[in-house]
């Protein structure tokens, strides 16, 4: 095989190494963009359920606090009867 050759099957592999490592890289920042969106998308799902389960502890404190008042008029009207 003469230099020029070799030289240019050389540089030919080169090219395509290169190639690859680009390849490669690219999939990789784009396993990474995926990853942190799935990633924030959860933190999102999370956010909200957090909100609606406050929200509902929030309504059902009211609803016992409603009760207690309406038992301690209810308690109050017996005991002047």
């Amino acid at each position: 095989m003469s230099k020029s050759l070799q030289s240019v099957q050389t540089q030919s592999e080169y090219a395509k190494s290169s190639l690859v490592s680009e390849r490669k890289s690219t999939m990789l920042k784009q396993n990474s963009s995926v990853d942190k969106l799935t990633k924030e998308l959860y933190q999102t799902a999370q956010q909200v359920k957090y909100l609606h389960l406050q929200a509902e502890v929030e309504f059902l404190l009211q609803q016992q606090q409603t009760l207690k008042r309406q038992r301690l008029a209810s308690a109050s009207k017996d005991g002047q009867n």
